[in-house]
């Protein structure tokens, strides 16, 4: 067994069980890798540990007297000195609606009784490695809000000398007549210009590499927010379960809501971070052939398919250069949206190619309500929408995906439709 450990993965590790050989055994190998384990036989005790020196991390069993594992985590949690500790759930409880539970109320992670050494190891260090990066960013937050304070105050004072050379330059213009005499003095405000110019331009590649860093920091928040998300529905969801016969229909409406909330909030997340990963691929191009991807993508949507009774068919189609995880994501949300926007008749949607010179000319075509024209070009931006959440659900993010994916593989994409008549978005790829 590996003993070399790097030093900022060891850690305090509280081991609560109430079976003194799995203590025995996990307090053996902790301290044989370099940790520091303290063990405790019931989840009393766990807490009173955790008040009086709060472990890195926590390895806690399920099924013990008076107080169980879901009731000790639900506590921690509940503290603001605990609940940040990651809870990873050591159990016998092998059943899904288990794993679930233990999720709901806060845990990390979730091993199944009997252990292997080698896996919950990997798991302490995993959730270690987790625990201290998130440390690190919030430090690195930090660090950047204090640099875009420092460079809004940079660009005010930019924009008031740009001003007070606005003004120079009309009292120039006013005194032309002067321009011989005034001539040493032109030639001083025209270097003074420049070095503002070289100022600003310098400034304007400082701002492009903190918007660089602001996405890459959006990208990082976004995937975080999903685990809170996802705890305020649970939570909510338990206490319409627990307190249903307690609560009037405004409290359950009220909940309802927030269930709601958290589930558009959790897939307008989803789709930015899909929306972002577009950009950020770095996976390089391959022959694809379209007939996969389309088989691919009509197989991700058979519950769609099979609820709206929709037809999809296609053509022999082409295979192409180009990454073909997009390229069927490409598929499934033109494909997605014909099924989604149509009328009460069973949705029918055929895919074509065609050959043009260096190009191929893909169309997919559907029997749905339409677009006007005057909105034809707008649905492609992020987050335009033409219809209610109660008329289609959606955040407005698939079309953007769709046109930043055909952009990067060098296409380009339009629309063809009207009102109750149908459309037909039409692509191309190389």
């Amino acid at each position: 067994m590996n003993n070399q450990h790097p030093e900022k993965l060891l850690g305090n590790i509280l081991v609560v069980d109430d079976t003194p050989e799995n203590l025995r055994l996990l307090s053996t190998m902790l301290t044989h890798r370099g940790y520091a384990p303290r063990c405790v036989i019931n989840g009393q005790m766990a807490l009173r540990a955790c008040n009086s020196n709060p472990p890195d991390l926590i390895l806690l069993d399920i099924m013990m007297p008076e107080m169980n594992g879901y009731e000790v985590c639900q506590h921690l949690k509940s503290e603001a000195k605990t609940k940040e500790i990651p809870v990873i759930f050591i159990s016998a409880k092998d059943e899904l609606f288990d794993k679930v539970n233990a999720f709901a109320v806060g845990a990390v992670d979730y091993i199944s009784k009997p252990f292997q050494f080698e896996e919950v190891l990997a798991r302490i260090e995993s959730h270690l490695t987790l625990r201290n990066l998130q440390k690190q960013l919030i430090q690195q937050n930090v660090l950047l809000q204090e640099e875009i304070s420092s460079r809004l105050a940079v660009e005010k004072n930019l924009h008031e000398k740009n001003q007070i050379l606005q003004q120079e330059i009309s009292n120039r213009l006013a005194v032309e007549k002067a321009l011989q005499e005034q001539n040493l003095l032109l030639q001083q405000e025209i270097s003074h210009r420049q070095r503002a110019e070289s100022a600003l331009l310098k400034s304007n590649q400082e701002l492009a590499r903190s918007n660089a860093e602001l996405e890459q920091f959006a990208y990082v928040a976004s995937h975080d927010l999903q685990a809170p998300l996802a705890t305020i529905a649970s939570y909510a969801q338990l206490l319409e379960k627990r307190y249903k016969d307690q609560l009037d229909s405004q409290a359950s409406k009220f909940i309802g809501n927030i269930v709601q909330g958290c589930t558009r909030m959790q897939t307008l997340i989803d789709d930015l971070l899909e929306y972002s990963r577009v950009g950020r691929s770095q996976k390089p191009f391959q022959l694809t052939d379209c007939n996969q991807a389309v088989h691919h993508a009509i197989a991700n949507l058979q519950g769609a398919i099979r609820d709206s009774q929709a037809v999809v068919t296609y053509s022999e189609l082409p295979t192409v250069t180009g990454d073909f995880s997009q390229i069927v994501q490409l598929f499934q949300n033109l494909v997605s949206n014909a099924i989604k926007y149509r009328h009460d008749v069973p949705p029918a949607v055929h895919i074509t190619a065609a050959k043009q010179k260096e190009n191929w000319l893909f169309s997919v075509s559907d029997n749905g309500i339409g677009i006007a024209r005057q909105h034809q070009e707008r649905i492609f931006q992020i987050f335009q929408r033409l219809h209610t959440q109660r008329e289609y659900s959606g955040t407005g993010i698939g079309l953007a995906i769709c046109q930043k994916i055909v952009q990067r593989h060098g296409g380009c994409i339009w629309v063809e439709s009207q009102p109750s008549q149908g459309s037909t978005f039409h692509f191309t790829l190389s």
